[in-house]
């Protein structure tokens, strides 16, 4: 692919992330997003933005870059760089901060192991794919 193109397809993705999510608050206000409701979880868009570099630098790896997974990455980037400076600038201590990276060393690993499971399982059906 043209790398002007796939420039072009990043920039706009990563626009188009900020506006989406910025009309998004917008409309919906404080009213709290259903995947938040229901997990209890403290999900922003900037943690959706994480779990879409993740597809995307997948896609990158086991595949060849097509205008999808570009354009899935400038979302990504997009989502999380939106939420970014909000999150850097977040007020709070720094020995909650601890205590929560602490409290939450069995859960951490649970996710490295679940991540690391799914790019075994992306390798695998690609590798499956190429026999068939």
């Amino acid at each position: 692919m043209n790398k002007k193109i796939s420039l072009m397809i990043f920039c706009c993705s990563m626009f188009f992330a900020l506006i989406f999510w910025r009309v998004i608050v917008f409309i919906r206000g404080d009213s709290v997003s259903f995947l938040r409701e229901i997990s209890g979880l403290n999900i922003h868009h900037f943690h959706y933005g994480i779990f879409f570099i993740l597809i995307s630098c997948l896609i990158f790896i086991f595949h060849k870059p097509e205008k999808y997974s570009i354009a899935l990455a400038g979302f990504g980037f997009g989502s999380f760089f939106d939420g970014f400076i909000s999150r850097l600038l977040t007020n709070s201590s720094r020995e909650l901060e601890i205590l929560n990276y602490n409290q939450y060393f069995y859960q951490s690993i649970f996710l490295f192991i679940v991540i690391i499971l799914f790019v075994v399982d992306f390798h695998l059906i690609q590798y499956f794919k190429k026999d068939l």
